[in-house]
């Protein structure tokens, strides 16, 4: 049963990838079918649905669904853009470290991975540099916050990490992403010869005369009540430990008496897609443990691994799940409960947190290739502020998809460095 239960998790992606149906869903009723199969009663399986998970994730998606729908945290990344004018010659950084602090604000990602990149891409490109280069620092300098513990993906991973019997080690996974990406920022800045800047217009590119300019309308009282909402709803997780869905259910509950959105459109906002993938996984991922479909997987894994191989092996992997599926619905959620028996299997050369680093910094490797969100933000923010041909549409998809595979091997050898055992003792 432990090798049907483990295919039963390929079929799933397979499914989903050629069907076009999300995985999540899939998941959802593969997990009955095989509990059933496997002598697991369906109230067991119910049992094993990770209802936190699902607040956390639809809480936090519903707040900044609100924040979204009513433009506050899109004019605050126009605010800080437009103020770097004046920095042109050093816009590729500004963009990185804004992007970086803008997910820290916004713990769910959304606007540095959809609204930033058409803004920034937009006006680097009026200070000459190459577009995609800025869109790709703005996806990495998400990603260097993206596991902030008060954020949707990073208090997931957490989660994970907690059940998967480890200690706490939020700081450290926070650090580690950090490290990952500032590393690939600067890889990719060097590979797209940043320092080099076009003073006039390239024919094979016209910039939209709607995109050209960008209004800075002053923040109005929704907006600021939005803001102050999210600084306290930030706060409260930080400082009190409190629940980061529920306590965000709570600011948005605010926000929707208020009137500072609509309460429809804020629903319709939520990434459903998204929430359901995570949960439908990890109730699959739950029966498949409770089958030995998990450990199998460790076992495998195990036997082809050496102390050389078996952290860039599961960097990779972890890398190469997530171009299939969302980072932390399927390799995160996968690979984390293996690592104790992989370590084990080479004598336990690796830090715990090296390993959990390396699953996590690779399954979000892939957030660049156009195959994820962040890529897709990227070609299309490229699409509507640009008039490409079908050809230099091709260019840019197959340049975002390398950018994408270096990128998980890099993360891969870095893995065998030692880097991401700086952070252990903090």
């Amino acid at each position: 049963m432990e090798v049907i239960s483990l295919l039963s998790l390929v079929i799933v992606i397979a499914l989903g990838v050629f069907l076009k149906k999300n995985i999540g869903i899939i998941s959802l009723a593969m997990a009955i079918i095989l509990g059933m199969a496997g002598g697991i009663s369906s109230n067991d399986v119910v049992v094993g649905f990770p209802t936190s998970l699902f607040l956390n994730l639809f809480g936090m998606f519903f707040f900044f669904a609100i924040a979204q729908n009513n433009g506050s945290l899109e004019l605050l990344s126009k605010k800080l853009f437009v103020k770097l004018g004046r920095y042109a010659s050093l816009y590729p950084l500004m963009v990185f470290l804004v992007s970086a602090l803008i997910t820290v604000v916004d713990p769910g990602g959304l606007t540095a991975y959809v609204v930033l990149p058409a803004i920034v891409m937009s006006v680097g490109y009026q200070m000459g540099y190459n577009p995609i280069l800025i869109g790709v620092l703005t996806i990495y300098g998400a990603n260097t916050t993206l596991m902030t513990p008060v954020g949707v993906f990073g208090n997931t991973a957490n989660l994970i990490v907690d059940s998967a019997g480890f200690p706490s080690y939020t700081t450290q996974i926070l650090l580690n992403g950090t490290i990952l990406f500032t590393i690939g920022s600067i890889l990719v800045y060097i590979g797209f010869r940043g320092w080099r800047r076009s003073h006039s217009v390239e024919s094979k590119l016209s910039l939209e005369e709607s995109a050209s300019t960008i209004e800075i309308p002053a923040f109005n009282f929704t907006q600021k009540l939005t803001l102050a909402m999210l600084v306290f709803m930030i706060l409260a997780i930080m400082l009190l430990g409190a629940h980061a869905g529920l306590t965000a259910l709570v600011f948005a509950v605010i926000l929707l008496i208020a009137k500072a959105a609509d309460e429809k459109a804020a629903f319709l906002g939520v990434p459903w897609e998204t929430i359901f993938l995570c949960i439908g996984i990890g109730h699959l991922l739950s029966v498949i443990s409770d089958l030995g479909g998990l450990a199998l997987l460790a076992n495998l894994l195990s036997s082809v691994s050496s102390t050389w191989t078996l952290a860039p092996l599961l960097g990779i992997t972890s890398s190469i799940m997530s171009f299939f599926s969302l980072a932390i619905a399927g390799p995160i959620p996968t690979l984390i409960p293996t690592i104790e028996t992989l370590n084990a299997s080479v004598g336990n050369m690796f830090l715990d947190i090296e390993l959990i680093s390396t699953i996590i910094n690779g399954g979000f490797t892939a957030a660049i290739s156009p195959l994820s969100m962040g890529g897709a933000m990227v070609l299309a923010a490229y699409g509507t502020l640009f008039k490409p041909s079908a050809e230099e549409r091709t260019e840019i998809f197959n340049k975002l998809f390398l950018v994408a595979i270096v990128m998980s091997i890099i993360a891969g050898i870095l893995a065998n460095t030692g880097i991401y055992g700086i952070t252990a003792g903090l």
